[in-house]
């Protein structure tokens, strides 16, 4: 019995326990529109049924970039992309590898633009316990912007019902 209970506490007690976050604001967590606009240099305001929605200019390591932080009606959390040069994949990717541990998954690929030209890419993506998503890819829509995107559960929920029946649309 002792052995079992013991087993059983240390499968719990190796679990990863992550708290993602950027710059103290934690993803899931709850955080005031006068604590974004404190810690991030941001600006906020209403968006749609009570959300609030943040922007502007932000650094990472060092890097600039532009993020959406959208907090929901209950004061949480829900939605913090980032987007930045593909040039910062490589300063930021071993710094979010050693703040949040290896990644979930990691898929490489390569891309092409009209022109022939051909670019290696390469996302990583970490998941918590509670269903939180760390997203991070070099390139994302052209080969000129890089994408790094905190979600929760609830935001993946809603953006998958904002794009509707995609068979319908046929």
């Amino acid at each position: 019995m002792r052995l079992a209970l013991a087993s059983l506490l240390a499968v719990f007690v190796n679990q990863p326990s992550y708290a993602f976050d950027f710059k103290g604001i934690v993803l899931g967590q709850p955080a005031t529109v006068a604590q974004v606009e404190e810690k991030l240099g941001i600006r906020c305001g209403a968006g749609i049924d009570s959300i609030q929605v943040c922007n502007g200019g932000v650094t990472i390591a060092q890097e600039r970039a532009t993020v959406n932080l959208v907090i929901n009606d209950q004061g949480v959390v829900r939605r913090i992309n980032l987007s930045l040069s593909p040039e910062s994949f490589d300063v930021v990717a071993p710094l979010l590898i050693e703040k949040f541990g290896a990644p979930t998954a990691t898929t490489k690929g390569e891309l092409q633009n009209r022109m022939g030209a051909k670019f290696e890419q390469t996302t990583h993506l970490w998941k918590d316990d509670q269903e939180n998503h760390v997203l991070y890819s070099r390139y994302a829509g052209t080969v000129d912007k890089s994408f790094l995107s905190f979600t929760t559960k609830e935001d993946r929920g809603l953006l998958a019902n904002l794009r509707g029946n995609r068979r319908s649309d046929l």
